[in-house]
């Protein structure tokens, strides 16, 4: 039986799964385990993103690198200006692309020693234009013994 995908936020996953939705550990994604159910519809998947955004630049910089952006753009991410569902889905993207493997040092995520996997931003910055520019996103691990 094929599954319908879900794209629920992960503040939303205990509603999702009291209105009957299941967890799909093999695709780490919520799904509908039957066509028809209303009570699901709101987050009725949409289309995966593109491997490829448009705008980025796949071979901007290899390893890892502290950006240096302006003050005013400080705390500010792409998380933070997207919707918790489009996060998702580029999340979703980002790890799908690098093989669930981080970029780095090539680790997989693993829950015993608590490694995660994490969407990374890289930007440029142009002091002439004053203008601060997102060219790359990438999978990177979240190490706890570091």
């Amino acid at each position: 039986m094929e599954r319908i995908w879900l794209d629920v936020p992960f503040e939303e996953k205990d509603e999702a799964k009291e209105l009957g939705a299941r967890w799909a550990p093999d695709a780490k994604r919520w799904f509908a385990p039957r066509p028809g159910m209303k009570r699901l519809e709101r987050w009725a998947a949409l289309p995966e993103v593109p491997d490829l955004l448009p705008g980025e630049d796949r071979s901007f910089g290899s390893g890892l690198f502290v950006d240096l952006v302006p003050s005013t753009c400080w705390f500010t991410n792409v998380r933070s200006c997207v919707s918790p569902k489009d996060w998702d889905r580029l999340r979703r993207m980002i790890t799908r692309r690098a093989g669930l493997r981080c970029e780095i040092c090539g680790a997989t995520q693993d829950k015993e020693t608590r490694r995660w996997l994490e969407a990374h931003e890289r930007w440029v910055y142009d002091g002439t234009t004053g203008v601060q520019r997102l060219v790359r996103l990438i999978c990177l691990c979240q190490r706890s013994d570091l």
